[in-house]
């Protein structure tokens, strides 16, 4: 049996852009600027931001160029795994935004998102793998780039006691939200040179469209007298810290034995449990800090979420299931569970090749997808955690990855031959960590149910210690965003196994 294939799902374009201070102050002098802040994780270096402006003129109109990249260098076990996020605006003085332009390196691929502001709206375009898919947003000229904190501060430094409501777009996300600013007192604050300085603190509230909490985009930010963010602080990853410095300190990496190893950071310890693989039906009891596990764990076929009434804690019944199992559902699911995407791009030649060679001659649907879930688990012989998150259809060409890779895959594969699929991602017992684990696998629309299979562990009956947070099509300009559940209880749940029924 092969180890669990746990990891950790990056939300990285959470609370990134908090680096822009000094550029803007360069750039209202019309200079424009650049400035380096140093990331941290668990107190260890994984990375750095860099964000610089350029001002432009556009048939004499004064504009800027603004321009952000953030890299991440981190460890998975003995794998190495480096993301890049790029992103940029162009902008008026004042911050209205006229265009922006996202680059996502995940895998050996780019997914780039890119749009402009017209009439109100702007127009967003997802270019993957040769695919588009393409999404109007309502924009209005106060809706600010991913910087809109930073620009604010640095426009008008802020007092203490002061407050301020910004609306702001969150790259990858691709969003618009509400974030709360709110100016507290001053503060003696280590920076990382070790110089203690005295900062004004300044928090942020994230806020959804219809006025709920956006928690995972929270942050403290230390602010000095010009309105420059010196250090900056969210719960991402468990606790992500950054500070300003000097470009050959920020790039300054640890060398690749030394960098976090980002799967042993995430596990939720629990008691052992006996044969894992095997378990059919399990109870468990979790708490997370801040949110409510029951409006966070879905319930469906296999899982009943019950909430304690506290808000705090749940209960999570998990039971194996196969495509018998259960009331039936619609005759017909959503055609976006049958549709290709740029990243489950079931429209490729390779993958229908795979598909074709792995049902053969069968005709029924469940033993199309068992067949399905055999063959990717066999062929990908290269199991490894380099890659962040490739598309099927470069999943296809290098037979290589971790759950992620299976899962797209093995769903891409499926909807090729007209069985609806789609990806699942939550928790995972892994007995070599002695606790739960994030991990990915992939759900068929079978005989009136989703059923789910897992190519990572060749399981057609996926066992009790599957614990579902959410389940996506992958689909649109923002795929990534289902996976915000992952942020909402990464080193934020306990979780406890309060009985195992075989």
């Amino acid at each position: 049996m092969k180890s669990r294939c746990l990891r950790t799902f990056r939300l990285a374009m959470i609370g990134v852009s908090i680096a822009a201070g000094a550029c803007f102050e360069a750039s209202a002098r019309g200079d424009g600027g650049e400035s380096w802040d140093a990331v941290y994780i668990k107190g260890v270096k994984v990375g750095y931001t860099h964000l610089f402006v350029t001002p432009l003129k556009n048939e004499g109109r004064d504009l800027l160029r603004i321009q952000f990249e953030q890299v991440m260098a981190l460890r998975r076990d003995h794998d190495q795994s480096t993301t890049k996020i790029r992103y940029g605006t162009i902008e008026t003085p004042t911050g209205e935004v006229l265009r922006l332009d996202t680059l996502l390196s995940i895998g050996k691929e780019v997914i780039r998102v890119h749009g402009d502001v017209i009439d109100g709206r702007m127009n967003l375009i997802l270019e993957s793998n040769g695919r588009k898919q393409e999404q109007s947003v309502d924009w209005s000229p106060e809706v600010r780039g991913p910087y809109a904190v930073e620009l604010s501060l640095a426009r008008t430094p802020i007092k203490p006691g002061e407050t301020r409501s910004l609306k702001a777009f969150v790259p990858i996300l691709n969003k618009i939200v509400t974030l709360e600013v709110y100016a507290r007192d001053l503060e003696s604050v280590t920076l990382g040179d070790g110089e203690i300085k005295k900062l004004l603190r300044v928090d942020t509230e994230g806020k959804n469209a219809d006025g709920t909490r956006f928690r995972q985009l929270d942050a403290t930010f230390w602010v000095d007298s010009g309105g420059q963010i010196l250090k900056s602080y969210t719960d991402e990853e468990g606790g992500m810290t950054m500070y300003r410095t000097t470009a050959a300190a920020a790039k300054a990496l640890p060398k690749p034995s030394e960098r976090l190893n980002i799967i042993a950071t995430s596990i939720l310890k629990v008691a052992p449990i006996e044969d894992s693989i095997k378990t059919r039906d399990i109870v468990y009891e979790v708490t997370v800090r801040g949110e409510d596990p029951a409006k966070l764990f879905p319930s469906d076929f296999r899982q009943t979420v019950v909430s304690a009434g506290d808000g705090k804690t749940a209960t999570i019944h998990v039971k194996s299931t196969g495509p018998d199992d259960g009331d039936p559902g619609p005759e017909k699911v959503d055609s976006k569970y049958i549709k290709a995407n740029p990243l489950i791009d079931s429209s490729n030649l390779l993958v229908r090749r795979y598909a074709r060679t792995a049902i053969g001659i069968r005709n029924d649907p469940w033993d199309q997808a068992q067949a399905i879930e055999r063959w990717v688990s066999d062929n990908i012989k290269d199991k490894n955690f380099e890659t962040a998150f490739a598309s099927a259809s470069e999943v296809a060409r290098d037979l290589s990855g971790d759950c992620t890779e299976h899962s797209v895959l093995a769903a891409a594969m499926s909807r090729s031959v007209g069985i609806p699929s789609r990806v699942a991602c939550g928790l995972v017992y892994s007995p070599e960590q002695k606790g739960f684990g994030f991990h990915m696998w992939h759900e068929v629309y079978v005989n009136q149910r989703w059923v789910a299979l897992d190519s990572t562990y060749n399981q057609t009956s996926v066992d009790a210690t599957h614990i579902k947070l959410f389940e996506s099509d992958l689909a649109g300009v923002s795929p990534f965003e289902a996976f915000l559940p992952v942020a909402a209880v990464f080193d934020k749940a306990t979780l406890k196994v309060v009985e195992i029924r075989r």
